[in-house]
C-alpha cells in the first residue's frame, strides 16, 4: 500500500484489537480509531473519512453486520471478522453487500484481502465516475447532433424545387462527417454533398464550417459558378485550419451543382466526388478534380467547372463514399462504385420514392449484420 491507510476498527475486546493492529502494521502502514459503541461508531462516521471498516461481527450493543448497514452510504470498504460461519450467515453477507468476511482462526488472509477489497473499490468508484464523465459526454453529443441537424436544411425546401427527389442520410456515429447543402439564390438552385475528414465530433466540427463557408459563398457573395465557390471553399479551410503553419491536413470531398430550371443548364464542380445523372436508363459519369478541398500542396489549385445540359426527367446523384465502401456482413467486399453504378441502373425504371427505397434496401441487406463502415449520404435530384 503506498499510502497510510486509515481504519475503522469495530472491536469490544482491547486484547484483540491490539493483536490485530500489531499483526497488520508489519504488513501495512496505517493508523486507525478504535470503537465498540454503537453512537460512538456513527459519530466516528460523521467526523472523518476512512479507507476501511474492520468490524467484529459479534459486538456488546450492536452486530458487525448493524454496523456495515450504517456505513453503508459511505461506500467504505468494508471486512466483517466473525468467529463462525453458517451457509446462513454467507447467504446473508452476500445479500447485504459486505466486501469480505474472514475468520478469527485465519487472520493470516487480512493483508490480503483489505489489498484485494481496497482495490475492487477503487474499481469500483472509477466505474461510476466513468459512467458519469459517460453520460455526460453523451449528453452533449446527443445536444450537437440536434445542432448539428438543425443547421441542416429543411428537405421540404428540396422536395418544393424538385418534387422528385431524395435523401439517403445514415451517420456512422452520433455526429456525422457528411452533409448535405442547399439554397436557391433568384432562379439558380445550388446543391451540395460533401464528405469531411473522419466522422463523428472531428468530421462534424469540420462539416459545420464548410456549411458556413458554403452559405457565405453562394448566399452572401452571390458566387455562381461551382468551380469558383470551391476554389473559396478551399482557401477558407486552409485558412482557418492553418494548413501549412501546422499539422493539420484535414479538409472534405465535395460535389457541388448548380442547377437552372429556366434555361434547363446545370454547372458542375468537384474535389474527389463525381455526380452520376441518369438519363432514358443510362448513367453518365461526371468525374471530379482528383484533389480534396483543404488537402495536401493544393494552395494554389483552381477547380474545373462543368456545364451541362439537362433534361426534364434526368435523375442526378450526389453521393459520399460511405455507400460505395461499405464492407458486407456475408462476404467481406465493399459495395464499390461499380454495384452502385449496377443499382442505379437496375432501379431506374422505378419511381423516386421506390428508387429510394430500393437503394435503401440493397445498402442494408449487403451490410446485414456487419458494422456500418462510414458515414453515408446519397441524394437525388429529379428534374422536373
Amino acid at each position: 500500500m503506498e499510502n497510510v491507510l486509515n481504519i475503522l476498527l469495530v472491536e469490544d475486546e482491547e486484547t484483540d484489537a491490539d493483536l490485530l493492529i500489531r499483526f497488520l502494521k508489519k504488513e501495512i502502514d496505517l493508523s486507525y480509531l478504535r470503537v465498540w459503541d454503537r453512537d460512538i461508531f456513527i459519530k466516528a462516521l460523521e467526523e472523518n473519512e476512512y479507507d476501511l471498516i474492520i468490524a467484529d461481527q459479534v459486538l456488546p450493543q450492536f452486530s458487525g453486520i448493524e454496523a456495515f448497514r450504517i456505513s453503508k452510504t459511505k461506500n467504505i470498504p468494508f471486512i466483517l471478522i466473525t468467529g463462525s460461519v453458517s451457509e446462513a450467515l454467507l447467504t446473508e453477507y452476500a445479500k447485504e453487500g459486505i466486501d469480505d468476511y474472514l475468520l478469527k482462526n485465519n487472520l493470516l488472509r487480512l493483508p490480503s484481502a483489505i489489498k484485494n477489497v481496497i482495490s475492487k473499490k477503487k474499481i469500483e468508484q472509477l466505474y461510476q465516475k466513468l459512467k458519469i464523465v459517460n453520460k455526460d459526454i453523451k449528453n452533449s453529443i446527443n445536444y450537437a447532433k440536434i445542432i448539428q441537424e438543425a443547421m441542416l436544411p429543411e428537405e421540404s425546401v428540396l422536395h418544393t424545387n424538385f418534387p422528385g427527389s431524395f435523401i439517403f442520410y445514415k451517420p456512422k456515429d452520433i455526429l456525422s462527417g457528411d452533409f448535405y447543402w442547399f439554397k436557391k439564390v433568384e432562379d439558380v438552385f445550388s446543391i451540395a454533398v460533401a464528405d469531411c475528414t473522419g466522422h463523428g465530433i472531428p468530421g462534424a466540427l469540420l462539416s459545420m464550417m464548410g456549411f458556413n463557408i458554403l452559405y457565405e459563398a453562394v448566399a452572401t457573395k452571390k458566387i455562381v459558378q461551382p468551380s469558383e465557390v470551391l476554389d473559396r471553399l478551399n482557401k477558407q479551410v486552409r485558412r482557418i485550419l492553418k494548413h501549412g503553419a501546422t499539422t493539420l491536413n484535414d479538409g472534405m470531398d465535395i460535389a457541388l451543382c448548380t442547377i437552372d430550371l429556366k434555361n434547363k443548364n446545370m454547372m458542375y464542380a468537384g474535389a474527389n466526388r463525381p455526380i452520376f445523372i441518369e438519363r432514358e436508363k443510362e448513367l453518365i459519369e461526371f468525374k471530379p478534380d482528383k484533389i480534396s478541398i483543404g488537402g495536401i500542396d493544393n494552395k494554389e489549385i483552381k477547380f474545373t467547372n462543368h456545364s451541362i445540359p439537362i433534361r426534364a426527367g434526368d435523375r442526378i446523384f450526389l453521393f459520399t463514399d460511405g455507400y460505395t465502401d461499405q464492407f458486407s456482413g456475408k462476404t467481406n467486399k465493399k459495395i464499390t462504385m461499380k454495384r452502385l453504378r449496377e443499382v442505379l441502373v437496375h432501379s431506374a425504371d422505378l419511381s423516386f420514392e421506390e428508387q429510394m427505397d430500393f437503394i435503401i434496401n440493397f445498402f442494408e441487406n449487403w451490410k446485414d449484420n456487419e458494422e456500418q463502415t462510414d458515414d453515408v449520404l446519397l441524394m437525388c435530384i429529379q428534374i422536373p
